[in-house]
């Protein structure tokens, strides 16, 4: 049977291959959950594949026979439905996408409303439309793999099915340089061989718990399919702790999806619900790092700290936080990296140059980058475009650096202003314009694009990206401001003070240190989630 034809499938057909394959699937995790109803409606059909510029349909990758995403840790064996965390979360998340029509308006809703979501990739749709592949991961969503051109995969023999996994997350890979943690096999359909496939991938399996069937409206804006999706939302979804939304971005465009958004996000916040994406992060959550290796979490998971393991004389000195895991990375000062729900890909123990110290770390594309005082750029796990060892006057150290999420690049900012891009848009620098008696002490990059810089008063000055304003003028005598972080949920930034304060712009508060920093310690780094 073609493809085409798989995917007219009746709504009814899917749900009672669904059934079947449940059946057949085997497994301490398949069996433990009782799949909700809505979950055995069967997803739709995929419709028209989006085009290349040349107006072809992508063509597939040449892979390998297996490919495991770097960074995602083990996958538990078995289908998911509901929403990880504790109290009343709610995930929404996009299949079949991304699609011109309807990601680009979603993207917008969910900024403006703070709230962070799961996208579902098909493979050939993201090769077609890779700007907007870059834009979810640039805006901070979770991407997930939803095959190359989905398939019915219990149609299909064991190696078919792998391969149809390994293209899409070998895509994903050349798009923004990590591949998905996260499987949802087309029309919810899967078997044995499915689960123990994606199990291998370290991928886990998700389906849904709440059907909004919003690709009934076959493109129609009516407000009838807008009330429709709306109500099957909120119906299924309110007499759950934490529903799975599922809800659709194809190319062929799902307007009413993007209509009936706003109030679906008012009706969950509304009754109580947390957002979270399918690793259970809110996206408006930080981390502080205090001088002992603590971490401390405000709004964001916790997975562990340096505490207590430092040698005498090392200090904790920065954090980095996974945007693929949600896991974060501590920076010691005598070169050693720390992690926590993150893959760990070297360090620069025992090779520092002499008269140089570890100054910065950031995260880039599945692996992180150590940035020394010289301006030296080190790579773990990620691309090298350069670094500015041997460039720096006498005097200037390199103080911070940070990645620009859509080309892979980076910004180093050294501490007389100046400021070194690599492979990454220059938008301007402090050179010449630090006020007096202040100094540069942080960096960040924007999910909108450009970057941030911090000056020790709490000033906030922005460079290709907006600005919601700053620190400076309300800091307490002898109090500083020691480091920034952006918000890809919002597009706003968290400044962290040196008495453990933390002021927040177009972001949520979620607390802070004032008053509970440890004797003898320091706030060193802040990440957010």
């Amino acid at each position: 049977m073609s493809t085409y034809r798989l995917r007219m499938l009746s709504a009814a057909a899917m749900f009672a291959m669904a059934a079947a394959a449940a059946t057949v699937a085997a497994g301490p995790a398949a069996a433990s959950v009782r799949p909700p109803v809505a979950s055995r409606h069967g997803e739709g059909p995929a419709g028209p594949p989006a085009r290349m510029p040349d107006g072809r349909v992508a063509t597939p990758p040449r892979v390998p026979p297996l490919i495991v995403s770097s960074g995602c840790q083990s996958a538990p064996y078995g289908p998911n439905y509901y929403a990880p965390g504790t109290g009343k979360t709610v995930a929404l998340t996009f299949d079949d996408g991304p699609g011109a029509g309807t990601t680009p308006g979603l993207m917008p809703v969910l900024q403006s409303e703070g709230v962070t979501a799961t996208f579902f990739n098909i493979g050939q749709n993201a090769a077609a439309q890779p700007s907007l592949v870059r834009a979810e991961n640039d805006w901070g969503y979770m991407i997930g793999n939803h095959t190359w051109d989905h398939p019915d995969m219990t149609t299909l023999p064991a190696s078919q099915q792998a391969t149809e996994m390994d293209e899409a997350t070998a895509e994903q890979q050349s798009l923004i340089g990590s591949g998905p943690c996260a499987f949802r096999p087309p029309y919810g359909s899967y078997n044995s061989s499915t689960l123990s496939l994606a199990q291998q991938r370290r991928m886990k399996t998700w389906l849904w718990s709440v059907d909004t069937e919003d690709w009934k409206a076959a493109g129609s804006a009516s407000q009838y399919w807008v009330n429709r999706i709306i109500s099957l939302a909120e119906s299924e979804g309110g007499t759950q702790q934490h529903p799975v939304i599922l809800m659709h971005n194809a190319p062929s465009g799902d307007p009413a999806t993007v209509e009936a958004l706003p109030t679906i996000i008012s009706y969950f916040r509304g009754h109580g619900y947390t957002f979270v994406n399918l690793v259970g992060n809110t996206g408006t959550g930080y981390q502080l790092l205090t001088s002992n290796g603590g971490v401390h979490n405000f709004g964001a998971p916790w997975y562990g700290s340096a505490a207590g393991t430092l040698p005498t004389g090392v200090t904790a000195v920065a954090l980095a936080a996974d945007t693929v895991t949600g896991g974060y990375w501590i920076l010691k000062s005598d070169g050693g990296v720390a992690n926590y729900n993150a893959p760990w890909d070297g360090s620069m123990t025992g090779v520092i140059p002499p008269g140089q110290t570890v100054t910065a770390i950031a995260p880039s594309r599945g692996g992180y980058l150590i940035l020394t005082s010289n301006g030296g750029v080190h790579n773990f796990g990620a691309p090298w475009y350069g670094s500015a060892a041997g460039t720096l006057g006498p005097g200037v150290t390199a103080i911070g650096l940070a990645t620009d999420p859509a080309t892979g690049g980076y910004w180093i900012l050294m501490s007389s202003g100046r400021l070194v891009a690599f492979n990454a848009p220059w938008d301007g620098s402090m050179a010449g314009k630090i006020p007096p008696g202040q100094t540069l002490t942080g960096i960040t990059a924007s999910p909108r694009g450009g970057y941030l810089i911090l000056t020790s008063n709490g000033g906030v000055h922005n460079f290709g990206t907006p600005w919601y304003g700053s620190a400076a003028g309300t800091l307490p005598a002898g109090v500083t401001a020691a480091g920034l972080a952006d918000e890809p949920a919002t597009g706003g930034y968290v400044i962290l003070k040196s008495d453990g304060g933390v002021a927040n712009y177009h972001t949520p508060w979620r607390g802070s240190m004032t008053g509970i920093v440890p004797p003898g310690q320091s706030v060193t780094g802040i990440g957010p989630e």
